[in-house]
């Protein structure tokens, strides 16, 4: 955590920089700039089941979640823009009381309301050719918790057609884990006695077709390739196996020495995604649109998903919109997945965490946005006397169920901020 509170004025310095490099940059005397757009996002994420990975498959998944982020883009002129996101996730875990981190205290041992922080951010630059038509973007980013640190490094390339009618895009994105071993508590005998490294790379690349078919109808296709290496288990998940409370006779054993048939999770050190997905989007009357969404998902661990949603906004006044949705998603089980207690002790890979379990879900829920043509609200600065203007308030509301009897509910209010150049 005292890393993550250095890293923050540092984030802050370095954002703050970029602002003055744009102002030092643009010439609004000569050009007029695009507006400085700013997004505010809360979220609020809770959730419950009975699956808890940290203790084998069993047990509670009670989480809650508070998640403040902010979004801004700064044109530098008319063809190149600077941008920032970050925010801080900070939730709390009752499955976290059997993890007891040691990195806190030598005789720490968590509480049924433990919590922690994830602390985020990424700065972004964008150039675009308005003659041949293209973009370039480029981004590094870093994200820190308690058990593992993060950096990433992306960049892009979009083209424009001469109708401007089609678009097509291809991003690339490279990101280093580093992680903390935190074993389950009966198993802590340091270093990387159980898993092989601290490491993980991935690589995520993705290429997006999309087009204009007609005055009510766009469309797009994507298809990303991940692939990651290095710590693909995490270290603190418990797994039982087959023999769990058994003596060596094969007779019930103490209930207190259970923890002794406990694994620290076991899986491969590679993995290859590929998600591929198709958008629709049309308009059925002046008052309402229709967005389709289909997502084929295979990895090489045998998990195979598929993801559909519709949503339905209603324009109801020309600064009202009311948008309910509704999302289906099923997989199969990974092939190094068994629940509680079921692996056989000579597998080689082994985890019950139920994500990676066969599941159906249903996710739906209703939004509500409120943009006016002038804003919410705006008024002008009187340094500058230029307008800055609440665009628009966006709530949203979802209730999730998973087979595996996880529920959880999202809560998130959206404001859309804009300095007027």
């Amino acid at each position: 955590m005292r890393m993550q509170l250095k890293l923050i004025p540092f984030v802050a310095c370095l954002f703050l920089g970029l602002v003055s490099s744009a102002q030092i940059l643009s010439d609004t005397s000569k050009v007029h700039l695009e507006d400085v757009s700013i997004d505010f996002l809360f979220n609020y994420y809770e959730q419950d089941g009975i699956h808890s990975p940290v203790t084998g498959g069993l047990g509670t998944e009670k989480l809650n979640n508070i998640a403040p982020s902010v979004m801004v883009n700064i044109p530098i002129d008319t063809l190149r823009s600077i941008s920032y996101s970050g925010g801080v996730d900070y939730y709390s875990s009752a499955s976290s009381d059997n993890i007891n981190n040691p990195y806190l205290q030598a005789d720490h041992i968590s509480s049924a309301s433990a919590s922690d922080f994830r602390v985020y951010s990424k700065l972004g630059f964008k150039q675009k050719n308005k003659k041949k038509k293209t973009a370039y973007t480029g981004d590094l980013g870093m994200s820190f918790e308690f058990d593992v640190a993060s950096v990433s490094v992306g960049g892009g390339f979009s083209k424009i057609s001469k109708d401007e009618n089609k678009e097509f895009s291809l991003k690339g994105a490279y990101f280093f884990d580093n992680w903390k071993l935190i074993y389950p508590i009966e198993h802590r005998n340091g270093g990387l006695d159980y898993l092989a490294t601290d490491k993980r790379h991935s690589f995520n690349l993705s290429m997006v077709e999309s087009w204009v078919m007609n005055k009510k109808m766009t469309a797009s296709f994507n298809v990303d390739l991940v692939f990651q290496q290095g710590l693909l288990s995490t270290p603190f998940h418990r797994v039982y196996f087959s023999d769990y409370n058994l003596d060596q006779f094969g007779n019930q054993a103490d209930p207190t020495a259970s923890l002794l048939n406990s694994r620290v999770e076991q899986l491969p050190d590679f993995r290859f995604k590929v998600p591929v997905g198709f958008r629709y989007n049309f308009y059925l009357a002046d008052f309402l649109l229709v967005k389709a969404y289909y997502r084929f998902y295979y990895d090489t661990w045998n998990v195979i998903g598929n993801t559909a949603q519709i949503e339905l906004p209603f324009i109801l006044t020309k600064f009202l919109r009311v948008y309910p949705f509704y999302r289906y998603h099923n997989q199969s089980s990974a092939k190094y997945f068994a629940p509680f207690a079921t692996h056989q002790p000579s597998a080689t890979y082994f985890t019950s965490d139920y994500d990676l379990s066969g599941f159906d879900s249903h996710r739906f829920g209703v939004g509500l946005k409120i943009a006016p043509l002038f804003g919410v609200f705006n008024f002008k600065s009187k340094a500058n006397k230029r307008a800055n203007v609440l665009k628009s308030i966006d709530l949203r509301y979802s209730h999730y169920r998973r087979s595996d009897g996880l529920v959880a509910n999202f809560y998130s209010i959206g404001l859309n901020y804009v300095i007027k150049r």
